[in-house]
């Protein structure tokens, strides 16, 4: 069966439902994109909280950092120092001089019956001894190992005595120059 309708009411009556329907609609959508538009703008300053957040958890970390950075600079310069240090003390205790070098030889070379009164070491590693003998074998051995390229790793350039006494005592005293090589 077909529907039948019956409109009874004015056509202006039903015209202005028409438009106040029209109204609604626009309203509606007016009220939507207005709510639409808030709850965007809310999310925006929500969104510039969390990052202004952020920037400052970012910012204490950074300062903290930077805290630790320059107490460590200090350190980082004592260590420095210390290293330097190491480093020359290092070099002295790795590399015997000429002179320490010299002194060994000798200590090695005089006999043990001889006796060191003196010992002079220059910065060129030239020497002076000052010793007592008491025979002249042992006399005679120092002198051999002394002049000898052998005994004195040849080391030394040349041997001289500068003075050389026998005493009462049967003791021989001597004064050697030695020069190194």
């Amino acid at each position: 069966m077909a529907k039948i309708s019956i409109n009874l009411l004015p056509p202006e009556i039903l015209a202005e439902q028409i438009k106040g329907s029209r109204f609604y609609k626009i309203q509606l959508i007016g009220i939507t994109v207005i709510l639409m538009m808030v709850f965007l703008l809310s999310l925006t300053v929500v969104l510039r909280i969390l990052q202004n957040r952020s920037i400052v958890m970012a910012q204490v970390e950074m300062d903290a950092v930077l805290q630790q950075v320059s107490g460590l600079k200090s350190t980082e310069a004592s260590l420095y120092i210390l290293k330097n240090r190491l480093a020359v003390i290092s070099k002295y205790l790795g590399v015997s001089s000429k002179q320490s070098s010299m002194y060994k030889l000798i200590d090695e070379l005089i006999p043990s019956s001889a006796a060191l009164n003196a010992v002079n070491v220059d910065k060129e590693g030239g020497v002076v001894l000052l010793l007592s003998v008491f025979d002249s074998d042992s006399l005679d051995t120092l002198i051999t190992n002394l002049s000898q390229k052998e005994s004195n790793e040849d080391k030394i350039d040349q041997v001289s005595i500068d003075s050389l006494n026998r005493g009462r005592d049967g003791i021989y005293r001597i004064s050697l120059k030695i020069k190194s090589k």
